[in-house]
């Protein structure tokens, strides 16, 4: 009678959770996190770092999905490769970095350049009319803005196809790798110069980094790499522009998402690239390199998929 007892008991289903203690779960973890997330930029800078950046996507995710708390390892499962192969592309574009700078390329640039600006540089010829050293217009901080998204706009948008459409999560993060390892075989093979670096030569008349500048001005600062040193920094990984690159793979990539998310992604994709000309950070032929590349690699990714799709 006893072990009869004991085994409907055990039939019994489980007492669900405290529906109050899952409630506070699941809006005072986001809230938490934001609210963490925000102290810390206030009081160290923005995470721009890439192990910085991460650390907080992963925490993010892991925040937004406490209901769903046992895909937690699937996460370090997907993300640590993905992270681990960005931190190899860090230190790989720092490798190749050349001892003198001024020697890289440029020739092709300025070429390319004149005969897209009728003779004249289009960066030189947009700073002549639109900056004004020391006294940043709006379109300054706006330039300025555009040029910060490079660094979290993709990693943000994985982690939102993560939470969300998780069976894209691998070919978006497949892309984004790959036109990261492929530009950095481009700055290997073809160190070139931007146009700031240029303009401390005799070739091109001298033009201002304004990026910088308005940072400097606005006095935002940035969290502290654990990793990452000057060891990293490679002044003459210009071509392809990868911050050109990423706008437009994501415009391809939520192409079938309808014609508004098109509109915003493709302004945001000229946004982008208005900036760098005009802000000195690269050529116009770095800009194109960068786009033919973007639209490049997802073909190749998606290629790949379809093949290994038919032979499985």
């Amino acid at each position: 009678m006893a072990s009869e007892t004991a085994v409907a008991a055990e039939s019994l289903p489980a007492p669900s959770p405290n529906p109050w203690l899952r409630r506070l779960l699941v809006f005072g973890a986001p809230a938490a996190y934001l609210a963490a997330l925000t102290i810390v930029t206030l009081s160290w800078g923005l995470p721009l770092a890439r192990d910085q950046l991460f650390i907080w996507l992963v925490l993010g995710m892991a925040a937004f999905s406490v209901p769903a708390w046992r895909s937690w390892g699937g996460l370090l499962l997907e993300w640590l490769p993905f992270f681990a192969l960005l931190v190899l592309y860090d230190r790989l574009r720092g490798a190749v970095a050349i001892d003198q700078p001024g020697q890289a390329h440029v020739d092709a640039q300025l070429a390319f350049d004149k005969f897209v600006g009728a003779g004249e540089v289009p960066t030189v010829w947009l700073q002549q009319r639109l900056w004004h050293p020391g006294q940043p217009r709006w379109y300054d901080y706006g330039a300025w803005a555009v040029y910060m998204t490079h660094f979290f706009a993709v990693w943000v948008t994985a982690a939102v196809i993560w939470r969300v459409a998780r069976e894209k999560f691998r070919r978006y993060a497949a892309t984004a790798v790959t036109l990261s390892l492929c530009a950095f075989a481009t700055y290997w093979l073809f160190p070139a110069q931007p146009p700031w670096l240029t303009g401390e030569s005799i070739k091109m008349h001298s033009v201002d980094r304004i990026v910088p500048e308005v940072w400097g001005r606005l006095g935002v600062g940035t969290a502290q790499s654990l990793y990452e040193n000057r060891d990293f920094v490679n002044p003459v990984a210009a071509m392809p522009s990868l911050h050109a690159a990423f706008p437009l793979m994501l415009l391809l990539f939520f192409w079938s998402a309808g014609i508004w998310v098109r509109l915003v992604l493709g302004l945001y994709t000229l946004a982008m690239a208005f900036t760098l000309v005009y802000g000195g950070e690269h050529f116009v032929m770095d800009i194109v390199a960068g786009w033919l590349m973007a639209i490049a690699v997802p073909l190749v990714v998606t290629g790949i998929s379809r093949s290994r799709r038919r032979t499985s």
